[in-house]
């Protein structure tokens, strides 16, 4: 059995941007961020074409 991770993934670069731990929040539908992780994505992804993934980490 493994942990439920949330990624935001970053279609353009094609890579993963951030991690959360993820079961209560894909429950929630919500995908939370900071407002520090909020401006460094603006900064650096303005534009980017992203998407929510959730992935089993093995423990």
């Amino acid at each position: 059995m493994g942990i439920i991770t949330l990624q935001l993934v970053c279609d353009t670069c094609k890579k993963v941007v951030l991690e959360k731990p993820g079961e209560k929040h894909l429950l929630d539908e919500r995908f939370p961020i900071t407002e520090e992780e909020a401006e460094a994505l603006d900064k650096e992804h303005r534009g980017h074409e992203c998407h929510i993934e959730a992935v089993e980490k093995l423990q």
